[in-house]
């Protein structure tokens, strides 16, 4: 469907400054709606009662908080700001039927890229600063921690109705949203200002790696996030990053449920520890083929899209 969008003229610098703007409404909105829902299911003194060490409802009033979130400031936001400035937005977004080929390599990149990415969770957990750093580096720490606390509170959360609230809120909201700001409109905006694909891709990963606010899992989630954004370019469909975020984030909630209720022995962590050098070279080697052969396949479909923005 082609529309007449309202501010489709603007500069690429305004229309920047207008998604910003979009963000931070749709951020106010958003917590709003979460302090009036929390009033209506436990009363006006909600927050108060909250924090005197009810910890299923601060664990509840989070999860309602992070699906709020979710919608509002990464999804409506996004859709809203591509009906504004776009005359196809849901093209614009990236929302075009993948070639099967390039579904298949968007489902297993994941696993495919799984020993490359544990190593460089390990590594970036080693990363010291100096000495001079060090109270930068325990605020550092501690943020991690507190941040792991409540992902780990959130997953081992028991019964079968709280997994597949994990499901939505850890899975398919934030592959929808995050991938939907990311990938299909910061990188679009960005493409404006660069030759090629490689800068937006760069840029766009390191402002969402540097956003989760989790220090020690910055360069895998910047390498992650890189992996994204090349089947986006490269495809010219969003769906294909959105499914192996999907891939990534549910397979991590699936796996700490059965952990958790003891279906398994091995945690996500066990699970995920390093196999060793060959396979992380293998691993290396067998993500970036899949990539190339994601570009190869969408050669033709993309001819042009970056060469005039």
């Amino acid at each position: 469907m082609t529309l007449r969008p309202v501010f489709g003229n603007m500069s690429h610098a305004s229309k920047f400054l207008m998604l910003l703007m979009i963000l931070a409404i749709g951020a106010l909105l958003s917590t709003g709606a979460t302090f009036l829902i929390a009033a209506a299911i436990w009363g006006k003194d909600a927050l108060s009662s909250l924090s005197s060490g009810n910890v299923d409802g601060k664990l509840n009033l989070l999860r309602i908080a992070q699906i709020i979130s979710q919608m509002g400031i990464f999804i409506l936001p996004v859709l809203f700001f591509a009906w504004l400035t776009e005359s196809k937005p849901l093209r614009s977004l990236g929302f075009v039927k993948p070639l099967p080929r390039q579904f298949i390599i968007a489902l297993l990149i994941i696993p495919v890229a799984g020993p490359m990415i544990n190593e460089l969770v390990q590594w970036n957990e080693a990363f010291r600063l100096p000495q001079s750093l060090h109270g930068l580096e325990e605020w550092m720490k501690a943020s991690e921690e507190s941040a792991n606390r409540l992902t780990e509170d959130f997953l081992k959360a028991p019964g079968w109705n709280t997994l597949w609230i994990n499901v939505l809120m850890i899975g398919i909201l934030p592959a929808i949203g995050e991938e939907l700001l990311f990938r299909s409109v910061l990188i679009g905006l960005l493409r404006k200002y660069f030759r090629g694909s490689h800068w937006p891709v760069i840029i766009s990963s390191l402002i969402f790696s540097a956003i989760h606010l989790q220090f020690y899992g910055f360069i895998p989630r910047f390498v992650l996030g890189m992996v994204l954004g090349y089947l986006y370019v490269w495809s010219g469909s969003v769906w294909l990053p959105m499914l192996a975020h999907l891939v990534n984030n549910v397979s991590t909630v699936i796996i700490s449920f059965l952990y958790y209720n003891h279906y398994i022995s091995s945690s996500v962590e066990t699970i995920g520890e390093s196999p060793g050098w060959p396979w992380v070279m293998l691993s290396v080697m067998l993500t970036l083929g899949s990539l190339m052969m994601l570009r190869k396949l969408g050669s033709g479909r993309l001819a042009g899209y970056w060469r005039n923005p």
